[in-house]
């Protein structure tokens, strides 16, 4: 935020513009008691009871007529969320009247918040560090349990506490080889060098298990990511439909009908998924089939899993070349046979071998004969990829986090090798430092406007 920025007071609607039962409006800056005595009339002045809803009216600018009979409350600095001071306007939930407040605000000379700025001003004011900053908006968006419960155990500190413990080890391997390397006529005894790289070896075995905990962390926040692939016409649709019990693809006997990529979120037993459906794998002469088959090989790679869908009245063995195609690029692929209502001898007698396909499953998606099966193996798959990643205290749900763990275990691995290879103390020292300089990135002790801005971009205004 430039110094220019950091002087205004900056206002913004804090809950959501659609008619509803009451709106709230933010503001926080050094004006904000000015403002308040110049749009907010009641008995009770809110700059000389802070900190208090206090009801009233809410002024035109012209100071005469009324806008709204509505409520103020007063939040003087430091003591705030923003660490500025901060009102409140809650009025009835009108968006049209939401505006006209925040037009009468900016006459005053408010300007309107970016996004995340609220929060990105907390942040710089040491009302909270940076990863707290970021469980915000993770907790805001949550859309499972597990999901709220990480969410509200970092915003609460708890990881950046973790990385607090994780730093004064370093701190102090640092600090004993700076003092060697200021006074090189005393050299460093074998027993400060085992502390040491007994040091490095805790640390690193501590971040270890966080950094693998982001594979099991992006499926808590995003979703276990299912690809449905196959022939044209082999009831991929359907299946999508009857997995997330309501109509989301096209369905229809004329092959080629699903062009382009549909993604689409489902909650199953409280896990959360996300879906895709894409088009039929086969060589076509339609320009733009063709981009939609496309469109699906891409994501084959993105899937967690990937259901190769077949027709249980196929004669040819198309499938079987798909099949060849997604075992060398697929992260797990099932099998599931389709319309073993039309064609129950299929049950059996169409399957993938269990090197290539663990699970084969024979389905009707549009009886719903075998979905019970299927969709107790999805959540059986999840729970078992949860526990495989889940050994960590701690669990990342941010890519940013696992990047800067990622370069503290780096470095230490670094400073480790120099040390055992007799390499000068200022190598070492070094490496150390970037480790530091990683997790203290990650909670936001040292950062970049780059940095702030790629985080708080994704906030929304008002936030």
């Amino acid at each position: 935020m430039s110094s220019t920025r950091e002087t205004t007071t900056i206002a913004a609607l804090a809950t959501a513009p659609v008619p509803a039962g009451i709106a709230v409006l933010r503001i926080s800056g050094p004006e904000v008691k000015r403002v308040l005595r110049g749009v907010f009339r009641a008995k009770e002045n809110p700059v000389e009871s802070p900190r208090k809803l206090i009801l009233g009216d809410l002024l035109q600018r012209d100071g005469k007529e009324t806008l709204d009979r509505g409520m103020a409350v007063y939040m003087p600095g430091p003591k705030s969320f923003t660490g500025e001071d901060v009102a409140e306007f809650h009025i009835h939930g009108s968006p049209l009247l939401a505006q006209k407040l925040l037009r009468v605000l900016f006459a005053f000379g408010v300007v309107p918040a970016e996004p995340g700025e609220f929060t990105k001003r907390a942040f710089l004011n040491g009302k909270l560090d940076l990863i707290q900053a970021e469980a915000i908006t993770d907790f805001i968006s949550a859309t499972s349990e597990r999901a709220l419960k990480i969410a509200n155990e970092q915003l609460h500190g708890r990881l950046s506490s973790t990385l607090e413990g994780l730093g004064e080890p370093l701190r102090d391997s640092l600090a004993e080889i700076e003092a060697h390397i200021d006074f090189p006529e005393e050299d460093i005894q074998p027993e400060s060098v085992d502390k040491i790289l007994a040091a490095l070896e805790t640390v690193h075995a501590r971040i270890s298990p966080l950094i693998r905990s982001y594979e099991y962390g992006a499926v808590i926040k995003e979703g276990f990511r299912v690809l449905l692939c196959g022939a044209p016409n082999a009831g991929k649709s359907s299946l999508l439909n009857a997995l997330l019990g309501k109509k989301r693809a096209i369905v229809s006997t004329v092959s080629g009908t699903t062009r382009d990529v549909i993604e689409e979120p489902a909650i199953i037993d409280g896990l959360r998924y996300v879906f895709c459906d894409s088009a039929g794998i086969r060589d076509t002469e339609d320009e733009v089939e063709k981009i939609g088959v496309e469109l699906a090989r891409e994501r084959i790679p993105w899937a967690d899993l990937v259901l190769l869908v077949v027709d249980a009245g196929s004669t040819d063995s198309s499938w079987s070349e798909l099949l060849h195609e997604l075992h060398g690029s697929a992260a797990q692929i099932w099998m599931v046979t389709n319309k073993i209502d039309l064609h129950p001898e299929a049950i059996g007698t169409i399957f993938c071998d269990s090197s290539i396909c663990p699970q084969n499953f024979y389905v009707s998606a549009l009886t719903g004969n075998g979905m019970d099966s299927l969709r107790t193996a999805l959540v059986e798959e999840v729970q078992r990829h949860n526990r495989n990643n889940s050994e960590a205290s701690e669990i990342l749900t941010n890519e940013r986090h696992r990047g800067c763990l990622d370069h503290a275990a780096q470095s230490i691995v670094r400073a480790r090798e120099a040390i055992e290879q007799g390499l000068p103390l200022e190598i070492i020292a070094l490496e150390i430092r970037g480790a530091l300089t990683a997790l203290e990135e990650m909670v936001g002790k040292t950062f970049t406007e780059d940095i702030l801005g790629r985080i708080f971009s994704k906030f929304c205004i008002g936030k």
